[in-house]
């Protein structure tokens, strides 16, 4: 039996070249400079009961063919099996081509799948191979000023995704809660130098725009504990469920004169950076364990289909020259499903351990409510949850959104019903339970 924790740790950057496409408001965007480079994030964990990867990437999605060659890969290389790899997404909406196809016509970029694909499996290989013996802490607390439900109640009754300035004054309360929990999980080598951390925190990273690559926030919180710990820090960020999380505070815009910076990112960063060093400086909690341990669960869930309401919208849309350019992408994939219907998805849970920690993905971007149910039933109270886990299979929304109709609860936007999404939150509590149940067996 294993005394301590082994952990590597690695990063690659990913920039593209300029000219390339930013995925932004479904539009060409191509990239004319870089504010700030990209990066794949690689982290190795072993213990007793085998070793985990868990990957982190600087890109708005990716899908099944990216993550599994990466996987495979990976396998070949290091022989961690496939279900005890985990390569995430960060959403990153300033980074490059996304690696999928995606319904809003971008197509893939082979060249930078290449890109990202190489370098994912250095980065993922140099981490295992650099593995040393660690202790690990637990931190969690909470940081409110910079995320916000960007679905709000209107006085009029309706509910309105990001309703801007020339509404703010008609908001009457955000339409859901959201999950303001900040989580780490720190890595120290033996002599107490800290080499690598898990960060959880959950915001879309699309404070940016423009057609300049940029990591965002989570780029600028990793800038800012490497000044701290060193450059050869690395900070493996998982975003968690912010399918209708962002960093606009809706009511603010009640004043005319207030505009979020282009450098806010830079302040989101600081502000998570701060934090995470308050929770070092409480020290956390010391795993008390050393296993670690990787499940999945893989099962075809039904896709919802085209309703006569939703094909008529979409007609009217391309038949409406006022119509805006978001409505009328939405409407021609509307319509492209009703002709070439896609009846079902295969989806993956997936559950790591280390320690007393817990990491679920979910294949898509789930509403916060959905990552506070699963917690309220996981099998440990160290829990962290990451979005865009080795797939995108959209928003993955709740009531009261699907009755208001909403952007993220539209199709092609959310593509399950709650009954599909409840599953998925079952399987996740199926697999936690089973990877926790290992350590009453192993005392």
């Amino acid at each position: 039996m294993s005394t301590y924790l082994r952990c590597g740790a690695a990063r690659r950057c990913v920039t593209p070249p300029l000219g390339k496409n930013i995925p932004q408001c479904m539009a060409p965007n191509y990239a004319t400079g870089v504010r700030d480079e990209l990066y794949t994030h690689a982290l190795a964990v072993e213990g007793d009961g085998g070793c985990v990867l868990l990957i982190s990437i600087d890109t708005s999605g990716l899908g099944t063919a990216f993550s599994g060659r990466v996987r495979k890969a990976l396998y070949e290389a290091v022989g961690i099996p496939e279900e005890a790899i985990m390569v995430s997404a960060i959403h990153i909406h300033t980074g490059g081509p996304q690696l999928m196809d995606v319904f809003w016509g971008q197509g893939r970029d082979p060249d930078v799948e290449e890109l990202f694909f190489g370098k994912t499996v250095e980065a993922a290989v140099e981490a295992y191979e650099s593995r040393v013996p660690v202790t690990a802490r637990f931190h969690e607390g909470r940081e409110g000023r910079i995320s916000f439900c960007r679905n709000y109640r209107m006085q009029d009754g309706t509910i309105v995704t990001n309703p801007g300035k020339r509404r703010a004054a008609e908001i009457v309360a955000p339409a859901s809660e959201i999950d303001d929990r900040l989580s780490s999980l720190r890595f120290d080598d033996l002599s107490g130098k800290p080499i690598a951390e898990i960060v959880n925190f959950a915001c879309h990273p699309d404070t940016v725009g423009g057609s300049e690559y940029c990591a965002d926030y989570p780029g600028a919180l990793r800038r800012r504990l490497r000044e701290i710990y060193g450059d050869s820090y690395t900070v493996l960020f998982f975003n968690g469920c912010s399918g209708n999380v962002n960093h606009v505070d809706g009511p603010k815009r009640i004043d005319p004169e207030f505009r979020y910076p282009k450098d806010h990112y830079e302040t989101m960063g600081r502000i998570l950076a701060e934090d995470l060093l308050r929770l070092h400086e409480a020290h956390g909690r010391e795993l008390g364990t050393v296993t670690v341990g990787a499940r999945r669960r893989r099962f075809r869930a039904p896709r919802r289909q085209p309703a006569e309401a939703e094909l008529l919208w979409a007609e009217r849309m391309l038949t409406d020259e006022t119509a805006g350019k978001v409505d009328r992408r939405l409407a021609e994939e509307v319509l492209r499903l009703a002709a070439h219907p896609r009846r079902t998805e295969l989806v993956e849970m997936q559950a790591i351990r280390i320690g007393e920690v817990g990491v679920v993905g979910f294949p898509g971007e789930p509403f916060a409510d959905i990552g506070l149910r699963l917690r309220a039933r996981a099998s440990t109270d160290a829990l962290m949850i990451s979005e865009l886990a080795n797939n995108e299979l959209g928003y993955f929304a709740t009531e009261p959104a699907y009755s208001a109709g909403v952007y993220e609860a539209i199709l092609p936007s959310a593509v399950f019903t709650e009954t599909e999404i409840d599953r998925m939150i079952d399987e996740s509590v199926k697999l936690l339970d089973v990877l926790f149940s290992e350590r009453q067996r192993k005392r």
